[in-house]
């Protein structure tokens, strides 16, 4: 025995091996296997070495640790027991003992016990296939680190690749020691944010008692989606299903299904629907039928770089199924409409097909059956400095609304054409444009056929930018401010619609193209910015933009072409404050001089602990108006939008989110969680008050656990608002 500490690599051991072994005997390639040990012993009639106490074998990325160690030096095959680790990229494996072969990095473990987060796992035997894949017998996985897991997954083999993805069959769900789901396959991503099982349960006035369950699965890197299985205790039971597809050869898919027969739109019930929903008396019976769904598809492929198309089909059985099932949704887009776009990219331009049609009977929609547009960018006209641009659309419109009789259709073609003359001069930034509409109508209004409609324009805009930096020393909430860089850059713009040949109140109005009239405006716009610095570092403070529009000759409030009517139009404004790290203040304002009345005002402020990440709070208000000019009449919206997070205890979060509005002086939507740190789960009780209308409320209790792994839940009660930016 020879008692040292040794740090060795196998080609001195080979060094020392050649007089013994023979040329023939030296391997090829020798390894650059690292050897570390109080106690290393040399075998070199059996070609090894042998070491004992603080082991440490090291190879490319991977280190190897235990109590005792036997070495190969012509097989390149270690066996190892007593405390066995494997390390490699944030990956840790122990063991009772471990064959590893440096050749291929395969491994035979005893009694692992893995460490890669978020993935734990324990089994009886494992195999370690390469540097990335493990082969676990008998054993199981989790996100709990702890010794006695609150839940696991168990099967009799699970293939791991850390850091990517878990493949098992016939896999069981323990909570504790009890057995709660069963899974034929399991395939999850550990890249995704979501677990594959979501289930949550809760009541809801219009649902009554429910239970909501999503199972998550991957076929393969390429197709992916959920099983939806839905139990509410007052409209039935649902089913659906959503599919991914994400290949390189044919793009992205999604296929959305979701049926339920609405045991609420049952045919006997007529008298119980009614009550609860007034509103619906007038509805054909068509679309009160119990069978109710939605089927949604779409498609966004890309199979050269200059051609790419877009397909969505969004189908419904009922314009109320999506508020009744997926209110959120419903509130972002209530309308989704279906369509085709292709579009292929020039040099210098694009060319696209619009294909557009109603699918959905009792939905308003314009149709493009189809249209075609030719986008031709800004450019430069040879060697000289002026620019063209143009953007020209043939199609057929159909104007489908809910009632048929008052439906019309027309072809059309239009040109929007611009030449600009941009220039500087010394400090001084100028752009003349002048310009030309050109439309051509199959049919308008009044029943005239073949109707051209032309409106020249023209315009200028000025533009500069001045600065200075001053030296100055304050503070703002404690945070010190050394020098501000003031940055000003006003802007004079100009432009001038002649009024069109044909006025818009005789041509049928399918979008904005055909809503041109004539129009002459002054803007004059300071935009402002502070940039600060301190020691640490540099950031912008604030920016504002304040901007004043002047309308020539405009129309008076009734629509009459007034010649002495020119007067101020908007003054809008643009304020963003961002003082210190975790405050913030966003704003944006339009007041209309003709009505004298604000007809927009946005107004969102943050405040966040950025520090010790106790609280997070957004304010947020939205004021708009709408106005017709024609009768002089209006209407407005005001809401008002609060969320709040703040942390109890270190196990105890309390979350609230509030819209308020103030036209009708009523809550819209009031939510109140609670979530519970259970370790590795997030248990969330939360409770949602929606208003329906006017005296009727809408109550939703629920309780959901989330994994803190996983923290995504596709289920989607949780109402958040994310207040102003972070920066500029």
């Amino acid at each position: 025995m020879i008692k040292r500490f040794l740090t060795a690599s196998i080609f001195l051991l080979s060094l020392i091996a050649l007089p013994v072994f023979g040329q023939e005997q030296v391997p090829e390639k020798v390894l650059p296997v690292e050897i570390n040990g109080d106690e290393i012993n040399y075998l070199q009639e059996e070609g090894a070495v042998v070491v004992k106490n603080n082991v440490k074998l090291r190879y490319k990325d991977v280190e190897l640790t235990c109590d005792e160690a036997r070495y190969n030096a012509n097989t390149h095959i270690a066996s190892m027991k007593g405390n066995v680790k494997i390390v490699r990229e944030g990956t840790t494996v122990y063991g009772e003992s471990i064959i590893y072969d440096f050749n291929t990095q395969n491994a035979q473990i005893a009694n692992l016990k893995m460490e890669s987060p978020p993935l734990y796992g324990v089994a009886q035997e494992a195999d370690r296939i390469g540097s990335t894949q493990y082969a676990l017998k008998k054993g199981f996985v989790t996100t709990c680190n702890l010794e006695k897991p609150h839940y696991r997954l168990t099967a009799k083999k699970i293939t791991a690749y850390p850091g990517v993805k878990v493949v098992a069959k016939n896999v069981v769900m323990r909570i504790g020691e009890i057995p709660m789901f069963y899974f034929p396959y399991y395939s999850h991503s550990l890249k995704q944010k979501s677990f594959p099982l979501q289930i949550v349960p809760g009541k809801k006035s219009d649902w009554g008692y429910y239970v909501l369950g999503r199972w998550s699965y991957r076929l393969n890197d390429e197709h992916r989606g959920k099983l939806i299985l839905d139990w509410y205790e007052k409209r039935g039971v649902a089913t659906g299903i959503a599919h991914k597809a994400d290949t390189k050869k044919f793009g992205e898919t999604m296929v959305n299904y979701y049926h339920i027969t609405d045991q609420l739109y049952d045919s006997q019930k007529r008298g119980d629907l009614f009550s609860k929903y007034p509103e619906r008396q007038s509805l054909p019976d068509k679309y009160l039928d119990s069978n109710r769904y939605k089927g949604q598809f779409w498609h966004n492929w890309q199979p050269t770089q200059s051609f790419s198309t877009k397909t969505e089909f969004n189908k419904f059985s009922d314009e109320n199924f999506m508020k009744d099932f997926f209110k959120r949704e419903y509130e972002i887009d209530p309308n989704p409409l279906t369509y085709n776009l292709s579009t292929y990219a020039f040099a210098n331009s694009a060319l696209s097909l619009l294909t557009q049609k109603r699918v959905n009977k009792f939905f308003t929609t314009t149709e493009y059956l189809p249209q075609l547009d030719y986008d031709f960018y800004k450019q430069a006209l040879g060697r000289s400095n002026i620019y063209f641009q143009s953007k020209s659309t043939v199609s057929y419109l159909n104007y489908t609304p809910a009632e048929v009789a008052l439906a019309y259709a027309s072809g059309r073609a239009n040109s929007h054409n611009v030449f600009s003359y941009p220039k500087n001069i010394k400090w001084l930034y100028f752009s003349p444009h002048v310009g030309n509409y050109a439309t051509f109508y199959t049919k308008t209004v009044p029943g005239d056929t073949d109707v051209w409609r032309i409106a020249p324009e023209f315009g200028m805009d000025m533009s500069t930018k001045l600065y200075r930096i001053f030296a100055t020393h304050f503070s703002v909430f404690g945070t010190k401010i050394e020098q501000v860089r003031h940055i000003f850059s006003p802007t004079i713009s100009y432009n001038y619609i002649h009024p069109p040949t044909v006025s818009k109140a005789k041509i049928f109005q399918f979008d904005t193209i055909d809503d041109l009239a004539r129009k002459e405006t002054v803007t004059v716009a300071f935009s402002n910015k502070l940039q600060v610095k301190n020691a640490e570092r540099v950031w912008d403070f604030l920016y504002f933009s304040p901007s004043v529009e002047y309308r020539v000759n405009n129309k008076d409030r009734l629509g009459n072409l007034d010649r002495g009517g020119s007067h101020l139009g908007s003054i809008k404004s643009d304020l963003e404050i961002y003082p210190i790290e975790g405050v913030a203040l966003n704003s944006d304002t339009e007041y209309d001089c003709v009505i004298k009345a604000f007809k927009a005002a946005n107004v969102d402020i943050s405040f966040s602990d950025t520090k010790n990440k106790k609280y997070t709070v957004s304010f947020g208000h939205r004021y708009a108006r709408e106005y017709d000019y024609n009768v002089d009449s209006g209407q407005y919206t005001s809401q008002s939008t609060f969320d709040l997070t703040y942390q109890l205890t270190k196990k105890l979060q309390f979350k609230n989110y509030v819209r308020y509005e103030y036209k009708e002086g009523n809550f819209e939507e009031q939510q109140y969680a609670l979530r519970t740190d259970l370790h590795c789960w997030w248990m969330d009780v939360g409770i949602d008050i929606d208003r329906q209308r006017e005296g009727v409320n809408d109550f939703t209790f629920w309780v959901a656990f989330i994994l803190k792994d996983f923290p995504d839940i596709n289920i989607g009660f949780h109402q958040g608002y994310k207040g102003a930016k972070e920066s500029y």
